[in-house]
């Protein structure tokens, strides 16, 4: 495994994070395998999220950690809030955003309880919210950080604008967001350019693109997303195939090749997990690198052609 430093801190992370989603109590079994595998594989990163199973990631990665007898010290534990579901918080009535200085508080004791720690590594606003200004967000984080319960501060699925407005009142380490080579709209819009501008890193959430780019079929030639999908895979797979690797070791590959980025590999299958950290081994020389993005993108470089128009789903 290869570590490198969580943004400007001294804080060393696996170059591969384990996406913790898909950890539940009804697959508690495989959940404390895959944990300890991680640990096997030298992954030290974990992330998780108040939302994922209404809590039950991190209360099951809680009773992993324990159960694979992986010390607090030995783990960078990542999690994220500010999305609130009405069985979340009894104020609420339908699903909104609240980052204010009051939930966030709530929210970290309450992940701090169900992950059976003292402190996070990393906490991350899940998504903006509109009605809290940045400087109220950055006060509560601070709150938070002075009071011993997180060390440092990421983002998740902000736009550069919103990083920058958030990251003139808080230091931010990370940026999270959906990137794969079927998705590369952080490198067409300048996410992964403001990132590298402060200091932060990206982590890649769906970085196989729904299991896509791991073999996953599509949903059917009828759709024409699908269609894109199985030819970027097919031209891929004669990469993957000279490299001697799967096409999931190629695209996680691709993305670690670009400074300062970090897939998420979101599963409870630790074979699945001894797969994907192979991929830090696999190099990618650099006509390859960009003949596989011409792929991915579907249109030649440089961008002569503008880039596609992205919408962002709330």
């Amino acid at each position: 495994m290869r570590y490198l430093k969580l943004g400007a801190t001294d804080l060393e992370v696996s170059a591969i994070a384990l996406g913790c989603m898909s950890l539940g109590k009804e697959n508690l079994k495989a959940s404390v395998e895959t944990v300890a595998r991680a640990r096997d594989l030298g992954i030290t990163f974990l992330d998780t999220a108040d939302v994922y199973g209404r809590g039950e990631s991190e209360v099951v990665l809680g009773t992993a950690l324990k159960e694979a007898k992986v010390g607090r010290e030995d783990v960078v534990i990542a999690s994220k809030c500010g999305i609130v579901f009405p069985d979340m918080d009894p104020d609420y009535t339908h699903k909104a955003y609240d980052l204010s200085p009051r939930y966030l508080k709530a929210s970290c004791e309450a992940s701090l309880k169900r992950l059976q720690t003292d402190y996070l590594d990393l906490y991350q606003p899940h998504r903006i919210d509109y009605l809290t200004h940045p400087e109220e967000v950055a006060r509560g984080l601070d709150d938070l950080k002075a009071e011993g319960k997180i060390r440092h501060v990421g983002v998740s699925n902000y736009t550069a604008d919103e990083i920058r407005a958030l990251s003139s009142f808080v230091r931010l380490e990370s940026l999270q967001t959906q990137f794969s080579l079927l998705h590369l709209e952080p490198i067409e819009t300048g996410l992964t350019a403001v990132c590298q501008e402060k200091q932060m890193n990206v982590l890649c959430w769906s970085p196989n693109h729904r299991g896509v780019l791991a073999g996953a079929k599509a949903s059917g030639h009828d759709d024409w997303r699908a269609q894109r999908e199985q030819g970027v895979v097919t031209q891929m797979s004669a990469f993957a195939s000279e490299a001697g690797v799967t096409t999931s070791q190629m695209a996680l590959a691709w993305l670690m090749h670009l400074p300062g980025v970090i897939p998420l590999v979101g599963t409870a299958n630790a074979d699945h997990l001894s797969e994907a950290a192979a991929a830090v081994d696999v190099q990618i020389d650099r006509d390859d690198w960009y003949e596989l993005m011409v792929i991915g993108r579907g249109r030649p470089m440089p961008w002569g052609q503008g880039s596609y128009v992205y919408t962002k789903d709330r």
